[in-house]
């Protein structure tokens, strides 16, 4: 039972959802099988697992019936009910999340039991929320179709043969919740064709901005549609101006969006500068800097407390294109204790080299790659680079010869890596040792030589795809 599938579901359970689990089983209104109890009482108790064989099959069997023989049949009985008790109360979680149902669900209970009273209190409750809530999203269109539907009703079932509003605003949040579902659908299809060359085909979406334009719909009244509807247009159009116009709206209804909608948003504007900067617009990285700021300013980068390496990395990264130097080595610094302890000597290291190689403090740089555990591939590959291109700057050709032959074999024993980039550091580091061997050498050829080299390494440039690193491959080449 210990590799059971009931077993392995409570083993990730955080500790506190155990907890509440356990009151749950032994709470009469949801199990009243007192088998079950005990089974529960027991595996909770022995989870995590410390010794193994404590939750064997027949050392459950005989804490839960002792005394008897093992009966294979009973105890898979008590297992399924069991398993069935926690899916029953991981639903039951995820309903309590949601005020809005539970609350619209009050009003629909105690209108079909004809408690008068009780139905009238809940209607208020949920219209205090509504107008207390202060987040916007395309769910919150859905609950107040759902609460305008069940008020319609309870107006029908009155038999009052006049006009009462509900029926309009059902409709209008159900329009509401269709546009905003339906345009972020299409953002998320346009997006994932971009990036991973799908063939979503977002239907109705093209009919609903036109809608939208032709009736001369209030976008201003409703954050989310607008949003949407702007992301919409940016992806189509893979316009600045577009895109700046979603910036535009992110200042403004920034406020209104719960963090991980907010995190997904921004994501949108984003990637379009990544987009743009792989094209070579390079003016972008200010662009993509300011908006990894204002998620730092946001908290919507930290998770359980702690600042994701790639974040980090990709921050610094970012700080030292733009040559904004002072900034860049007051966030590392400033967030270092904020990286997770396991990782946060590496990447602290590596990005301070990162730093110091941009700032041509090349021997720093060097000292402290020197430190860092290359059990990461990401950080064995970047700290390697860093290191490779230090010994290029300093003109150290014979050790960065020997540092691409070591950093080939790195790259082609660690199989964590993709194909692709796998294939875009190897042409890298055939680039850079032909690079290397013809400055070593350049001294003691004919300049007919030399010039017949440079451009058969212009020629392998021009023709090697994919290509790790290809601004600074294309800078050593140019200064040949």
């Amino acid at each position: 039972m210990v590799n059971s599938k009931l077993v392995s579901v409570i083993n990730v359970l955080p500790a506190g959802l155990r907890r509440r689990f356990r009151e749950y089983v032994n709470a009469p209104f949801f199990n009243k099988h007192k088998q079950v109890i005990v089974m529960t009482n027991y595996i909770l108790d022995n989870i995590p697992c410390k010794k193994k064989e404590l939750l064997h099959s027949s050392r459950v069997f005989s804490h839960v019936f002792p005394g008897l023989d093992k009966d294979e049949q009973k105890l898979n009985y008590l297992s399924s009910k069991l398993l069935g008790l926690l899916n029953d109360f991981l639903a039951y979680q995820e309903y309590e999340k949601n005020e809005f149902r539970r609350k619209y669900h009050s009003i629909k209970a105690a209108h079909n039991l004809d408690i008068n009273i009780q139905e009238k209190s809940n209607i208020r409750k949920h219209r205090l929320l509504q107008n207390q809530y202060p987040f916007q999203s395309a769910e919150l269109y859905y609950e107040k179709y759902l609460f305008s539907k069940i008020s319609d009703q309870i107006h029908l079932d009155k038999q009052l043969r006049v006009y009462d509003g509900n029926l309009q605003l059902q409709n209008d949040e159900l329009d509401n919740y269709y546009f905003a579902e339906k345009l972020k659908i299409a953002c998320d299809m346009m997006s994932r064709n971009i990036v991973i060359q799908a063939d979503y085909h977002a239907s109705y979406a093209i009919q609903i901005v036109t809608f939208i334009n032709q009736i001369d719909f209030d976008l201003s009244q409703h954050p989310v549609i607008h949003i949407y509807y702007q992301i919409y247009i940016m992806l189509k159009e893979q316009d600045d101006k577009e895109y700046r116009s979603l910036r535009k709206l992110i200042d403004k209804y920034y406020h209104v969006f719960l963090p991980e909608e907010l995190i997904l948003i921004y994501d949108y504007a984003e990637n379009f500068c990544i987009r743009k900067i792989n094209n070579g617009e390079t003016s972008y990285y200010l662009d993509f800097l300011n908006i990894y700021k204002q998620k730092l300013d946001k908290k919507l980068l930290f998770v359980n407390g702690y600042l994701a390496e790639g974040d980090y990395k990709n921050i610094v990264t970012t700080g030292v294109r733009i040559k904004d130097f002072q900034w860049t080595e007051s966030f590392i610094h400033k967030n270092k204790n904020k990286l997770k302890p396991e990782v946060q000597q590496n990447a602290f290291m590596y990005n301070l080299a990162v730093l110091y190689f941009a700032r041509k403090q090349y021997k720093e740089a060097l000292q402290l790659l020197m430190k860092i555990s290359f059990k990461d591939i990401s950080y064995g590959v970047g700290a390697k680079t860093i290191q490779m291109q230090t010994y290029y700057e300093l003109q150290e050709f014979e050790p960065l010869i020997n540092l691409v032959d070591t950093f080939r074999l790195y790259v082609r024993r660690h199989r964590t890596q993709s194909e692709y980039r796998k294939k875009a550091n190897l042409n890298m580091l055939r680039i850079v040792k032909k690079v290397a061997k013809l400055r070593e050498k350049s001294t003691f050829i004919s300049q007919n030589q030399y010039n017949k080299e440079i451009i058969s390494i212009r020629n392998f440039y021009a023709s090697t795809s994919p290509l790790s690193n290809a601004d600074w491959i294309k800078e050593i080449i140019d200064e040949l």
